[in-house]
């Protein structure tokens, strides 16, 4: 039977003064031994644990008593003996921590002789597992067991633990100004979150919100106030406020784009355009907006080339594959459950449930840019035969359609007002150049697009709007004909990149405007460039040293003035050769 006199405790702790617990641990569990022998007793007697006094240790940051669980449980091979840990520190998350490090347990002190006396039982779960009759080992596991082994959430809580930020926003109520305020700015194109607080970005969410479940479909969605304010706060802490660009706003910004895409053309029946609510249900539109509100969740900062090109366990996880959009869905889909919307759609078992995933998982996966060009085939091919008349109401052409309009959310910033993209524009490119320092600081390759001296903002948006975004929403205008405006409002946008671009070359001669037809550059190399982060052939030097390095991004202008270019920047003589041409892609 097993008890505390078969079993064994190493103490990890400084040499003198002894713990004032370590004859309370001899009493229980037998006489003290050196340190050597105890070590060798451990390895040999598989009735073991370890338990590692932390305030033994000079410690001045608490990553440091981190570090070092790990590397005991590494380097001292203790992944089969559990590893307890005691302290003095009674910080929560410090414990937590520690579990996460690897420990199975935490003690406070001081630690009295109950306790002591039940630590054997540490192992006793271990020995459950592993005293089993040798024709046990084949035999038909039991429904129980087999559904205690695969319903273990470890692994999305570990992922959750390490890529969503761990603090939580506050929010205050609105004035009713400010609430009116809001509620008309949620229905306008001219829209940008730049002037509002995170406070502001919040109620815009559920505002929104509260209008599309006011439809008479989502009437069995029956979630209170306080309910969707807990939900859309913990769904905002899951971003990451330090990146200029994927952080919330971005976020609300896609969403409110595309309530605005979705009332415009006849979706949603909250304006007087031609009712179209027939190609899509009340319920897709719900999985869409939620889809959208999540659609960068836990975002890095980096894009699925960096992650996949570093070796990080993400990639490994999704096989390099959809790398962040997956996390994005796994995070908004913790968060739906912990907060118990699942529950509201109709159960995970329920048929509700499974196409309101569906729709939300294929609307996130669509955002991956190095499915561009696919997505966009398909688009076109759903336009011909919705004026074929060939459009049946089945899952496949209805989640076509969302993946259609979250694309067009997702890059949007090319279709709104010149001034919030131009706003939108420079976050981007300095999130860009952000991992090029860290590619550089890593001796990782550092494409143009992610660095300071080569990347050119005329350039990349010109490239962005002619060879990626008008071709989407176009062929969507096919569909939605009411989107028009978006189309127009591009190509106005188009203009004025071009005007800004000639105005900063004019008086370098000789220099051809970008993407003239006589460039060398087409647009297959330029979409290539944007599915793959690389270029496909050697016929155009990206990286040419005849090139005229701009100012630093930082001090071309704030994102609230136009960008000037920094003449002291230039050296006698010196001309700019090629355009440098940089990546604009939404990850």
């Amino acid at each position: 039977m097993l008890n505390a006199s078969f079993c064994t405790v190493v103490i990890l702790h400084q040499i003198k003064p002894y713990p004032d617990y370590q004859q309370l641990l001899i009493s229980t569990f037998g006489k003290e031994q050196t340190p050597l022998k105890a070590i060798e007793r451990c390895r040999h007697n598989k009735n073991s644990l370890l338990l590692v006094d932390l305030d033994a240790i000079d410690f001045t940051l608490h990553e440091n008593a981190l570090h070092l669980l790990e590397t005991v449980e590494r380097d001292l091979k203790t992944s089969s003996i559990p590893l307890v840990v005691c302290s003095n520190d009674d910080s929560a998350q410090f414990m937590l921590d520690c579990l996460q490090a690897g420990a199975v347990d935490y003690l406070l002190k001081p630690i009295y002789s109950n306790v002591i006396k039940t630590l054997f039982l540490k192992l006793f779960k271990r020995k459950e597992s592993t005293l089993l009759l040798p024709q046990q080992h084949h035999s038909i596991p039991s429904p129980t067991s087999l559904y205690e082994r695969i319903k273990d959430t470890h692994l999305s809580k570990t992922v959750m633990e390490a890529f969503v930020p761990k603090t939580m926003i506050q929010v205050s109520p609105l004035t009713k100004k400010q609430q009116a305020n809001l509620k008309t700015r949620i229905f306008s194109w001219d829209f940008g979150p730049f002037g509002l607080t995170t406070n502001e970005l919040v109620h815009v969410v559920y505002l929104i919100f509260d209008q599309v479940i006011s439809l008479p479909d989502l009437s069995h969605i029956v979630f209170s106030q306080s309910q969707w304010y807990d939900f859309i706060i913990d769904l905002a802490s899951a971003y990451h406020d330090q990146n200029p660009y994927h952080n919330f706003a971005h976020a609300v910004d896609v969403l409110q784009c595309l309530f605005v895409l979705l009332c415009e053309s006849g979706l949603l029946p909250f304006s007087n355009k031609t009712s179209r609510i027939h190609l899509l249900t009340a319920k897709d539109i719900f999985a869409l907006l939620i889809a959208a509100i999540g659609h960068d969740a836990a975002h890095p900062g980096v894009n699925n080339a960096f992650l996949i090109n570093s070796s990080n366990p993400l990639a490994t996880l999704y096989n390099d594959r959809s790398v962040l959009e997956s996390l994005h869905s796994m995070t908004l889909f913790q968060l739906l459950n912990k907060h118990g919307l699942i529950d509201l759609i109709g159960g995970l078992h329920s048929e509700d449930y499974k196409a309101f995933r569906k729709t939300v998982v294929s609307s996130i996966l669509a955002t991956d840019m190095s499915l561009h060009l696919e997505y966009v085939a398909k688009i076109k091919e759903q336009a011909i035969r919705f004026h074929q008349n060939q459009v049946e109401p089945n899952d496949l052409e209805r989640n076509l359609l969302c993946s259609a309009l979250i694309k067009c959310a997702d890059i949007s910033n090319v279709a709104r007002p010149f001034r919030w993209g131009t706003q939108w524009a420079e976050l981007l490119i300095e999130e860009f150049v952000c991992q090029g320092d860290l590619e550089k600081e890593l001796g990782m390759p550092v494409l143009p697009m992610n660095d300071r001296d080569k990347v050119i903002l005329e350039d990349s948006q010109i490239g962005f709007i002619r060879f990626v975004a008008l071709d989407l929403f176009q062929n969507v205008r096919e569909i939605l004909v009411d989107l028009s405006f978006a189309v127009d409002q591009i190509q106005a946008n188009l203009k004025q990149w071009e005007t800004r671009k000639h105005a900063l070359t004019a008086h370098d001669s000789g220099v051809s405007n970008l993407l003239d037809e006589e460039d060398t550059f087409d647009s297959d190399e330029y979409k290539y460039m944007i599915e793959t982060g690389s270029k496909r052939s050697s016929s155009m030097d990206l990286c040419s040293s005849g090139v005229k390095k701009r100012a630093p991004l930082e001090k071309q202008a704030s994102i609230y003035h136009p960008i000037q270019l920094d003449e002291n920047n230039v050296s006698p003589g010196e001309t700019r050769k090629n355009p440098v041409y940089c990546q604009c892609a939404i990850q």
